[in-house]
């Protein structure tokens, strides 16, 4: 898929009225970004899911594809926490700055 594909699937989900965690889910699998191995790119052990959320200002888009991974992955361990990062603006906020990102590559 063409970063310029994948901006715009990035895109219809993010302007959708259902983010969900399975809608998240299946985006990031069906464009090819989701980072199985998201361990790699984290820098707190054990994970302190708030502390490597503060590196996505400056993230590049694989470790934008990490965190939003890492955050899915939460939810698994940490039931509900999914709703509440997307209530808080978080879920949005990877989702912006992976289209940044993917604007300037298109």
């Amino acid at each position: 898929m063409t970063n310029s594909e994948k901006y715009r699937f990035l895109q219809n989900l993010r302007d959708s009225n259902s983010i969900s965690l399975d809608n998240c889910r299946e985006a990031l699998e069906k464009i090819g970004n989701m980072k199985y191995n998201y361990g790699d790119y984290l820098i707190t052990e054990p994970v302190n899911y708030d502390e490597e959320l503060k590196r996505l200002p400056g993230a590049d888009y694989d470790l934008c594809c990490a965190l939003f991974s890492t955050v899915l992955r939460e939810d698994h361990f940490n039931n509900g926490t999914f709703a509440k990062r997307h209530e808080a603006g978080e879920i949005l906020s990877i989702l912006d700055r992976m289209l940044l990102l993917l604007s300037d590559n298109k």
